[in-house]
């Protein structure tokens, strides 16, 4: 397709979805019923879809709309980099929209339905800017929405809570994204992205590091970087599960767009320590991540936590990427960039799925506890093999898609480390994260055996679980399309791994890259997606035929328990299977355990026995509390200081005043 057609395409699919994005949030006010915003919304996502593969394809189109200080309102641009995040958020807003067609959650209105459409377009809305002012304003329009529906209408105590402690961190990231604007676009003289990356390549290294570091701060917190992610775990359990899949899916990769545009494209190349630092919060919260989610038994905290490990691959990605550009080593920046940018698509996609899927679970068994729930496999086969997928491709097996941007990930690594053009230091920093990366990998693939088993296999621990029929088509439907991503993209990971290393060139453009040689395409070390799925699919087949040719017909029995007729008492619970882990991981975790043992009266044989066990958030206690207190106690004393009385506030301005003119005086 010429680049003329491809820009009317996504011109054309840009104006649909902002227009169904308007219809959609009229009619979630208008009408008793959320379905007509929710099918405007699902037509607006498939929209928004297309606008991004326009844009990797080559389509590059502005558009504004208003006028405010000589900068459009919302100023909009459509490039390669764009256009993948489109492409996630039309893939996971479709998915998302569809199920919600069949998804009720109590309590909630019409004002929840139109805040959620709102959230799909300020997202769109965040990729799109190309100016500090559309940016900033899409910024906060969706940390307000996406805080609207976390909280809902009705909310409880905990849930007021998470939305305050969201929006809370939210605006500390908005208010060090909002400084590094300022001091960008002042030194710019425009607030135009396109106006930026000479200024901000021509500015002295203190203040160049300022910057990088604000933009960390501030985009690190709405992506959920360790230890700015303690938002996370308590938002996306509050709000319903198809808002969560966005929030994990696509909000919080916001975040890693943010990093990409502003540190990468448009700040270029600084020192080697910020890929450094970007490198270790990666390797940090990768590893950290996943052992808080193997110690949750509560499902959707479970997948929050893996939301933070899986933000940390991606980081991991990025700071090779940033290392190759401080060091003049082009194949790391190509293959750095493309793993990280990969893997958020990969995530995207798997991480909405197993949202939904917990949703469907929720929905029918009425908990999301993993120590309630059990035998929905057979009652549930269509959300029980999507979970299942997502959970083996969040858990980087072949041929999932998970595996390959890992892969491309352990790629990226092992080069830094060969990489004689570097530091020994630095090199040795690449060793450590494959090794942090790896325990990482092994970690997910236990905690989601326990998800995967406690939920669906065995026998149900409750009436809930032992009722719980399968959900409704628009929830299925929702949920199989996400998995067929997910199988999709793995097997063709080549290909995409080729365009993706395309939409990396484009954001190292000279003068980032300028005068160094041309990169190799990034590979997948001889692993070919293809070939292991047909052999998997060969070995499953032969394996069916010779048991059903090569056996007698076998005779169902229960499970032997020494005569005993099994019962759900018998099984491992989340919290048994998980504790070895907790007890080698004991120095991080810090787990508390309580057990109380209640006695038949004068008899030595127990009655009832209650075990408890939490595990301590380090950062939460160690980092966060002490700030928390001190910003109580700071409110105290600034609330002394306002009386409330003219006289009182004259005396301060007077001493205010006579303070600027000593300090003027000297």
């Amino acid at each position: 397709m010429v680049p003329a057609d491809l820009n009317a395409l996504a011109t054309g699919s840009l104006g649909a979805a902002a227009l169904l994005g308007v219809v959609g949030a009229c009619l979630a006010l208008v009408l008793d019923s959320h379905r007509p915003a929710m099918i405007a919304a699902t037509l607006a996502s498939a929209a928004v879809a297309v606008t991004g593969l326009a844009g990797i394809a080559g389509a590059e189109v502005g558009a504004r709309i208003g006028e405010v200080l000589g900068y459009g309102l919302l100023d909009a641009r459509i490039d390669a980099l764009s256009g993948l995040f489109l492409v996630a958020l039309g893939i996971v807003g479709t998915a998302a929209s569809v199920y919600a067609l069949g998804y009720h959650d109590a309590g909630r209105s019409r004002v929840d339905t139109a805040a959620y459409v709102v959230f799909l377009s300020s997202l769109g809305l965040v990729f799109l800017a190309a100016n500090a002012f559309s940016f900033l304003f899409a910024w906060e329009l969706m940390a307000l929405s996406s805080a609207a529906l976390v909280v809902g209408p009705a909310p409880d105590r905990s849930v007021v809570r998470a939305g305050y402690v969201y929006l809370a961190m939210t605006h500390l990231g908005t208010a060090a994204i909002a400084i590094a604007f300022a001091l960008w676009s002042a030194a710019a003289g425009s607030l135009a992205f396109a106006d930026w990356h000479a200024p901000g390549q021509a500015m002295t290294g203190p203040t160049r590091d300022i910057l990088f570091l604000l933009l960390l701060i501030g985009f690190g917190t709405k992506a959920g970087m360790i230890p700015l992610h303690v938002w996370l775990p308590r938002a996306h359990p509050a709000a319903p599960s198809h808002v969560s899949a966005l929030m994990s899916g696509v909000m919080i990769k916001a975040g890693v767009f943010g990093i990409v545009r502003f540190g990468l494209e448009l700040l270029g190349s600084g020192p080697a320590w910020w890929g450094l630092v970007v490198l270790a919060f990666g390797a940090a919260s990768a590893v950290l991540g996943v052992l808080y989610a193997l110690a949750e038994h509560d499902l959707k905290r479970l997948l929050a936590f893996h939301s933070v490990e899986n933000i940390g691959i991606i980081l991991i990605g990025l700071g090779v990427a940033l290392i190759g550009l401080a060091e003049g080593v082009s194949a790391l920046v190509v293959v750095g960039l493309a793993a990280g940018l990969f893997h958020t698509l990969n995530h995207a996609l798997f991480k909405a799925l197993l949202f939904l899927g917990a949703g469907a679970v929720q929905s029918a068994a009425g908990t999301r506890d993993l120590n309630r729930l059990g035998g929905l496999a057979r009652l549930m086969p269509v959300t029980a093999v999507a979970f299942g997928l997502g959970a083996a491709a969040i858990s980087g097996l072949p041929p999932l898609n998970g595996f390959a941007s890992e892969w491309l990930t352990f790629q990226g690594l092992l080069s830094l480390g060969g990489a004689g053009e570097v530091e020994p230091f630095v090199r040795f920093a690449g060793y450590l994260a494959v090794g942090a990366l790896a325990l990482t990998a092994a970690l997910a693939v236990a905690c989601f055996v326990k998800a995967t088993g406690m939920t669906f296999l065995a026998l149900p621990r409750t009436t809930g679980a032992a009722d719980a029929r399968e959900v409704g088509r628009p929830m299925r439907a929702g949920m199989v399309g996400l998995a067929t991503g997910c199988v999709g993209v793995g097997i063709a990971a080549g290909p995409i791994g080729t365009v993706l290393a395309g939409v990396a060139r484009t954001v190292l453009q000279p003068p980032s890259v300028v005068a160094r040689p041309a990169a190799a395409p990034p590979t997948l070390g001889g692993y070919d997606p293809a070939l292991v799925a047909i052999t998997l699919v060969v070995l499953g087949v032969a394996l069916l035929a010779a048991m059903r040719l090569g056996s007698r017909p076998a005779r169902r029995a229960p499970t032997w328990t020494c005569g005993i007729v099994p019962e759900p008492a018998f099984e491992y619970t989340a919290t048994s299977f998980s504790k070895p882990l907790r007890l080698f991981f004991e120095p991080v975790l810090r787990p508390e355990r309580e057990l109380r043992i209640e006695l038949h009266e004068g008899t030595p044989f127990p009655r009832r026995i209650t075990y408890r066990s939490e595990v301590d958030h380090l950062i939460e206690t160690r980092l966060y509390g002490p700030l928390h207190r001190a910003s109580i106690v700071l409110s105290q004393v600034a609330r002394r200081l306002q009386q409330g009385t003219l006289q009182l506030y004259l005396s301060y301005t007077v001493g205010a005043v006579v303070i600027l003119l000593l300090v003027a005086h000297r």
